[in-house]
């Protein structure tokens, strides 16, 4: 079985390659004829239309950057496994990362009723990034003050 570290540098390079087709798609270099099959799976609609900004920066160019990022912090895990810090800094990464993948995911469900298979794949890919820094943030117990304080804070008292 592969380290939770491995499967991050996985999931952030097809990703980080994913964003990248996708920013030259958004930005003309290339066609989106693989993942235009029709109206419902349709790049163009997805990655070309009102919602492939945000705030004026390309989606694509946002996800590209989180990806180098996340890359760059699973290398480094890679090369350091004692920092933990580094893993709570790319855990945050993650974690706003899958967030906002989520919150493209329901745009592409609820607005605009269409799928571009590049932005889908990459979402599945975010999705496996934020399970491996769990399980490797887990196995260096950076959640143990977390439930240690639930458990003692929140516990339910029981009723006679």
């Amino acid at each position: 079985m592969k380290k939770p570290s491995t499967w991050m540098i996985i999931f952030s390079t097809i990703g980080l390659l994913l964003s990248m087709y996708a920013f030259l798609h958004n930005r003309g270099f290339v066609s989106g004829s693989i993942c235009t099959i029709n109206a419902t799976i349709n790049c163009d609609i997805v990655n070309k239309g009102p919602f492939s900004d945000f705030f004026g920066v390309p989606v694509a160019l946002i996800g590209l950057i989180g990806y180098l990022f996340l890359l760059i912090g699973s290398v480094l895990k890679r090369k350091t496994p004692d920092d933990h810090l580094l893993t709570l800094f790319v855990l945050a990464i993650a974690a706003f990362g899958f967030g906002f993948s989520l919150y493209l995911t329901s745009i592409e469900a609820t607005i605009l009723h269409a799928w571009c298979l590049i932005c889908v794949t990459s979402q599945l890919m975010m999705l496996g990034f934020i399970v491996a820094v769990v399980i490797l943030a887990h196995s260096e117990n950076h959640f143990y003050p977390f439930i240690s304080w639930i458990k003692k804070n929140l516990h339910l008292q029981k009723t006679i």
